[in-house]
């Protein structure tokens, strides 16, 4: 399971002392099969929503908090919209992730 939001300071050596920052979930990469061979997925965050039910299902959807935007499930020539709880319970095996800010201790 992914986390929506996560902390890297511990994997930083070159970490400046009281430098934090906060790194959003952006995309997931999901593989099925075996090493020789397989079909990969993709789940990548859209652009922010400006409200109505499909907001309130991205808000609400599970386990990371709100963080905006619309997730898509790409898979070769289907694209279709899924909740953050879809993105959050893959089986991940790449995590993209983007700098969002700066956090004071």
């Amino acid at each position: 399971m992914c986390h929506q939001f996560i902390e890297l300071l511990i994997f930083s050596a070159r970490c400046i002392e009281g430098e934090k920052y906060e790194y959003r979930l952006l995309g997931v990469v999901e593989h099925s099969g075996s090493m020789r061979m397989g079909h990969y997925v993709a789940y990548v965050r859209g652009g922010e929503r400006s409200g109505g039910q499909a907001n309130k299902k991205e808000r609400g959807g599970g386990g990371g908090g709100g963080g905006g935007g619309v997730w898509y499930y790409a898979s070769d020539a289907s694209i279709r919209e899924v909740s953050l709880d879809d993105v959050l319970k893959s089986d991940a095996y790449i995590l993209f992730y983007e700098k969002i800010k700066q956090v004071s201790h």
